[in-house]
C-alpha cells in the first residue's frame, strides 16, 4: 500500500517538474523578446515561407490554419529564435496583437498577385503601428510581397503607393468615428500630412517568391 502510494507522489513531483520547466521556458523566450511572428492575411503564403524556413517542401499543399504553427531556427552564432506563424483569421489576429511585445521582429507577408489583400494587409500595419511595443521600440517589419512569381504580381513601388492610399482610408474613417473609448495609443489617424511608409526607418518592402523558395531578404532580416 505505501509502496504503491510512494510511486504517485514520485510520478506527480515528476510531471510537476516537467511542467515547470515548460513554463519558465516559456518566460525565457518571452523575457529577451526572441519571437519572430508571421502575420498577414489569409493566403498569402505564411505557412509555405515557414516550411521554406525550416528546409522543408514549400510546394506541400497547404490549408488555411486555425491555430498557430512555429518553428525554432538556428542562427549562425547557435543562438535559437523562435518563428511563429499566426493564422489570418481574426481571432488569431488580436491574439497577436495581445503578444506583440514579445516580438524581436514582425515578417507580414502578403499575395501581391491580389489587389484584395493589400487593404487586409494595410489594416494590419495599422494596427501594428499604433500599438504601444511598436511606438516604444520600434520593432523591425519586413513586409514581404509574396508570389512575384504571378504574372500580375505587384512590384514594390506601386504596392507602397497602393498601401498608403488604403491606410489614408483607415485614417479617415477611424477619424471620423466618434467611438466611446478612444484609442489614445492611435497618433497616425490625427496627422494632417499624407501616410508615408518613410516615415517609418524600421518598415522594409522586399519581393519575393515562397513558391520556390526564393526568400533570401527573408533570411537576412532574420538571420541579421
Amino acid at each position: 500500500m505505501y509502496f504503491i502510494i510512494g510511486i504517485i507522489v514520485l510520478i506527480l513531483a515528476t510531471a510537476f517538474l516537467i511542467i515547470s520547466r515548460r513554463k519558465s521556458g516559456g518566460q525565457t523566450v518571452n523575457a529577451d523578446n526572441s519571437v519572430i511572428f508571421i502575420v498577414g492575411d489569409k493566403n498569402a503564403g505564411k505557412t509555405s515561407l515557414l516550411y521554406c524556413l525550416s528546409n522543408q517542401n514549400s510546394s506541400i499543399q497547404t490549408t488555411n490554419s486555425i491555430e498557430p504553427n512555429q518553428t525554432e531556427l538556428v542562427k549562425p552564432n547557435n543562438q535559437g529564435v523562435i518563428v511563429v506563424d499566426v493564422p489570418g483569421n481574426n481571432y488569431q489576429k488580436e491574439q497577436f496583437l495581445n503578444k506583440i511585445q514579445e516580438a524581436k521582429k514582425i515578417i507580414l507577408v502578403t499575395d501581391s498577385s491580389e489587389t484584395s489583400q493589400i487593404g487586409a494587409t494595410a489594416a494590419i500595419l495599422y494596427n501594428i503601428l499604433i500599438s504601444i511595443p511598436f511606438q516604444k521600440s520600434k520593432i523591425p517589419i519586413l513586409i514581404v510581397l509574396n508570389k512575384q512569381d504571378k504574372e500580375k504580381a505587384y512590384k514594390a513601388p506601386d504596392f507602397e503607393m497602393f498601401l498608403s492610399r488604403e491606410i489614408e482610408k483607415i485614417k479617415k474613417s477611424r477619424k471620423a468615428v466618434q467611438e466611446q473609448r478612444e484609442n489614445t495609443n492611435d497618433r497616425i489617424r490625427f496627422q494632417e500630412n499624407q501616410f508615408d511608409i518613410n516615415d517609418f526607418p524600421t518598415i522594409k518592402i522586399v519581393e519575393q517568391s515562397v513558391k520556390d523558395c526564393n526568400i533570401q531578404e527573408v533570411q537576412k532580416f532574420i538571420f541579421n
